[in-house]
């Protein structure tokens, strides 16, 4: 029905082809609104240098949060990344297959990638700590849970824009990590470890791909593209349905690893505490899935050494998970509480020595000063803190003995612990 036969009131609008179209009285957006959205989407997937300032420095965060193992910090990379804007403009181009908004958005993207990664391998190599930390792990090995993350985020996301709840874009930062999987990569890449840089794209790609396509629906539901013919749709659909269904193949593989992996290792501590005496506890275990075994590792610290202790494992925990294992299990023995005792109070004595050591040299040093009292003259016992000074009044003299006084005065000042006494020289010594 032409335009001049619609009776209907409606206003003029325009989607993000410029095209012309009208507005529908069922729509929750308005078609002024839906002209707005997609102007401020559009905007949002700019390149320019507040964009390229922002992805910099929100790699440099996510770098080095995920080098010292911080959350905290990997968090805050999160809500400083941009680069929600450019993915909530694929999914809106989607919608309205306009191509000007997703070339755009895509050329944004890549180059946010590119630098991110590029970033995170230069602050690698200049790091001196390179070590996996389980902020990195955590990064490389998405699963289809990771999926379902990100496309409830991306469709909290589309509805935040909708409604400008800026708030839970927010919340949708931090649930759908995007430069942290690139920082991981760079990492990956700049310490030759391919298993990481995969991983962690695997879940970019995941995250980038779910938000984009429920931004797609989402934005589709609320009659964006008006203009679109069923064929336009199908084809939309199609895409959607491949592409996802295509993404949740090895997805969907990892979650099965990770949960056979968890069986495992619940069945190995499992069969460890029936094994294990009561003061018997485990130091560390490694637990890894194969393809046709499960391999075992881990130290043991017991009170009794059973040297059949690897094969019982293997026997319990491969009937239970019905696959051959391969266990080395090292057991080292626990301390005896009384030898700890021991050892402890035996470190003590000798810290108290060392101690008493250095509180004799201290008080000869302060008894020495300018040579008043010789050497001979002073007997210590350092068990009871008692010093004896021999002193002979008559070849002391008047001056020399207030200086010895004074010395004296002062080491007790100095010490107040210590007792120091002074004895006359008997007259058969003099």
């Amino acid at each position: 029905m032409s335009a001049k036969a619609d009776n209907r009131p409606h206003e003029p609008q325009f989607n993000a082809g410029g095209r012309h179209a009208t507005r529908d009285a069922g729509s929750d957006v308005s078609g002024n609104g839906r002209s707005l959205i997609l102007a401020a989407v559009a905007r949002d997937s700019r390149l320019d240098r507040k964009f390229l300032l922002l992805i910099t420095l929100s790699s440099m965060i996510a770098t080095l949060g995920l080098l010292q193992g911080s959350a905290a910090v990997v968090i805050g990379a999160m809500l400083v990344s941009p680069l929600l804007g450019p993915i909530m403009g694929i999914g809106f181009g989607l919608a309205t297959l306009d191509s000007l908004l997703i070339k755009r958005a895509l050329t944004t993207l890549a180059a946010g990638m590119a630098v991110a990664v590029f970033v995170a391998m230069v602050l690698v190599w200049l790091s001196p700590i390179r070590d996996v930390t389980e902020e990195l792990r955590a990064r490389t090995q998405p699963n289809l849970l990771d999926l379902a993350v990100a496309v409830v985020g991306g469709i909290a996301g589309v509805f935040a824009i909708l409604r400008k709840l800026s708030g839970v874009m927010v919340g949708v930062a931090i649930a759908t990590a995007l430069v942290p999987p690139l920082s991981t990569a760079g990492y990956g890449l700049a310490t030759a470890r391919p298993d990481f840089a995969m991983g962690a794209a695997l879940l970019f790609l995941t995250n980038t791909l779910a938000i984009a396509f429920a931004a797609t629906v989402i934005a589709r539901a609320n009659r964006f593209g008006p203009s679109l013919t069923p064929q336009h749709t199908a084809m939309q659909v199609i895409g959607i349905v491949t592409a996802l269904g295509l993404l949740s193949i090895p997805l969907g593989l990892s979650l099965s690893s990770l949960a056979r992996e968890t069986r495992a290792r619940s069945a190995v501590q499992s069969t460890l505490g029936e094994l294990l005496g009561k003061n018997d506890r485990i130091d560390t275990l490694d637990v890894k899935v194969e393809s046709s075994k499960v391999s075992i590792e881990g130290v043991l610290l017991v009170g009794n050494f059973d040297p059949q202790l690897s094969s019982k494992v293997e026997t319990k925990v491969s009937q239970e998970l019905g696959r051959p294992v391969s266990a080395s299990l090292v057991q080292l023995r626990q301390e005896r509480a009384s030898t700890a005792v021991a050892q402890n109070s035996l470190v003590e004595r000798l810290n108290a020595l060392e101690k008493r050591d250095t509180e004799t040299t201290e008080m000869i040093v302060a008894l020495s000063v300018g040579n008043l009292i010789p050497r001979d003259r002073i007997t210590l016992d350092p068990q009871l803190r008692r010093v004896q000074i021999v002193r002979d009044s008559a070849r002391e003299g008047e001056l020399l003995a207030a200086a010895t006084d004074r010395v004296i005065d002062a080491a007790r000042q100095a010490h107040p612990q210590w007792v120091i006494t002074s004895i006359a020289e008997p007259a058969e010594n003099r």
